[in-house]
């Protein structure tokens, strides 16, 4: 096992999230807030010291980065940014606690969006941009290392993800994330930059318009108000942002294909068709439940509410666009055991949604068919396909310990929260959220809970193991927890 080459890494990771932390600093010098301007300067500085630290240091003692390495980065990665990132937050003064702070930070980097924060309509501009940032370079190191870390290790059934982007086989690990970088990075940027220019278009503030193409592209949920989307009172901002958390659903190679000519990606990754059909079939159920529901809504509010729940729910964004003071059940137009059901299945493999993801559950599905043909046919041979992709045997058992582990964490952790004080339908409610990483649809779901910021130290910390559990795929964390890693 060779830590060099995983602090080496770690490293360069702090070193990127200390330049970023310049960007608030410069916006907190705008508005004429020195404390905050030094408060970013200084936690850049700090980060950015330790960071060069371990990169220099390691430089030439990193060993082979192998299998080993990867699922320790994979994990430590999210844990120490976290910190850094939490950094300037605590020092600002705002969190009580400066678990609050890392809450915070480690909420936004695993684009979980579940807030501590409270009074956001009020807040330092400099602070709202720190938190979008976190999220959006979360969704964007998600998708670096499924593309090219996580899928190279097979985790969880990752072989049934196809990507357009050219897999660098013959490289290390490190080269190959940083491929994968350099590659996505500017399709990222352009995807947020032309979901800030609709935003805006569509009536928001240029600041307000970035903060939420950062938030809806990386599937994050962070808002610059406390009354969330249902501030703006805009449906075309709704509209906009319906199309950017979709656009944060799918497999990010593809966006590369595209804007590198090869539109042919859309027609051929079968991830964009089981969105596509997991859409429909959600606009089939709020027009239904619109026609028949009788909650006393008018029937184009009714969809238009549920409808952006529903899209915000399956890509695990969190957002809502629910009027502050409303029954939120009712003004979601939504089951709170379908906003459930969205939150788990989650979008497309190589995106930066949380949840099981719908490649996996297709799978499940096409296994469950397989079984029951086998009843009526018992010598028959049933190939098992994903569009052109055969599925092999242990891919599927890779996926169903993917399932297996999935459900016992969440088990796991509703029972965690429900010892530390949590009623039973809110301890169901924030383990699934959390894990998820779709953490502001709590309140969706049980309109009754306490925010975040009410809840205890202990509970707060189990959230954040969930969050973490969520977004490092749940076998490669067991695996760093199991002796037999360490001993090969």
């Amino acid at each position: 096992m060779s830590f060099t080459s995983v602090i080496h890494c770690l490293g360069w990771s702090i070193v990127l999230l200390a330049a970023l932390m310049l960007l608030p600093a410069m916006t907190a010098i705008f508005e004429g807030n020195t404390h905050l301007a030094w408060t970013f300067a200084a936690s850049s500085v700090l980060s950015g010291f330790f960071g060069a630290g371990f990169a220099l240091s390691t430089w030439r003692t990193s060993a082979e980065f192998g299998k080993r390495e990867a699922f320790m980065f994979l994990v430590l990665v999210w844990i120490v940014l976290a910190f850094f990132g939490a950094l300037p937050l605590h020092f600002s003064g705002i969190p009580r606690h400066p678990l609050d702070a890392y809450f915070e930070a480690i909420s936004g980097l695993t684009t979980t969006g579940a807030t501590v924060f409270v009074g956001l309509d009020a807040m330092s501009p400099a602070i709202l941009l720190w938190r979008a940032l976190l999220q959006w370079s979360g969704g964007l190191l998600s998708i670096v290392l499924a593309v090219s870390l996580i899928s190279h290790l097979g985790i969880g059934g990752m072989a049934v993800f196809h990507s357009a982007l050219p897999r660098g086989e013959g490289g290390s690990l490190p080269a190959r994330m940083l491929q994968s970088a350099q590659d996505l990075f500017w399709v990222y940027v352009v995807l947020t930059l032309l979901g800030a220019v609709a935003l805006w278009a569509g009536g928001m503030s240029a600041f307000d318009g970035l903060c939420h193409a950062f938030a809806g592209i990386s599937t994050g949920g962070f808002s610059t108000r406390d009354g969330g989307i249902a501030s703006f009172r805009a449906p075309l901002v709704e509209l906009v942002l319906m199309g950017v958390m979709l656009l944060g659903a799918l497999n990010f190679t593809v966006h590369w294909a595209a804007l590198n000519g090869h539109f042919r990606a859309f027609r051929e990754n079968i991830g964009i068709y089981y969105l596509g059909l997991a859409l429909a079939a959600l606009t089939l159920i709020v027009l239904t439940m619109g026609a028949f529901g009788g909650s006393g809504q008018d029937f184009v509010s009714m969809f238009r509410v549920g409808m952006f729940t529903a899209v915000s729910a399956l890509t695990t964004t969190g957002f809502t666009n629910s009027p502050a003071g409303e029954d939120v059940a009712m003004m979601t137009a939504l089951p709170p055991i379908l906003i459930i059901g969205l939150v788990l299945a989650g979008g497309t493999l190589a995106s930066t949604t949380g949840g099981i993801r719908l490649n996996r559950i297709a799978v499940l599905f096409k296994q469950a068919q397989r079984e029951l043909l086998r009843l009526a046919y018992p010598h028959g041979v049933r190939v098992l396909r994903m569009g052109n992709m055969r599925i092999e045997n242990n891919i599927i058992w890779s996926v169903w310990s993917f399932f297996f582990v999935f459900v016992l964490a969440l088990a796991a952790l509703a029972l965690t929260l429900a010892s530390l004080g949590l009623d039973p339908e809110t301890a169901i409610a924030a383990a699934t959220v959390s894990v998820a990483n779709a953490g502001p649809l709590l309140h969706a779901i049980v309109p009754g809970a306490p925010g975040y910021d009410e809840m205890s130290q202990g509970v707060k910390t189990a959230l954040i193991v969930g969050m973490l559990a969520g977004r490092v795929e749940l076998l490669a964390l067991l695996s760093l927890l199991n002796p037999a890693f360490w001993s090969r």
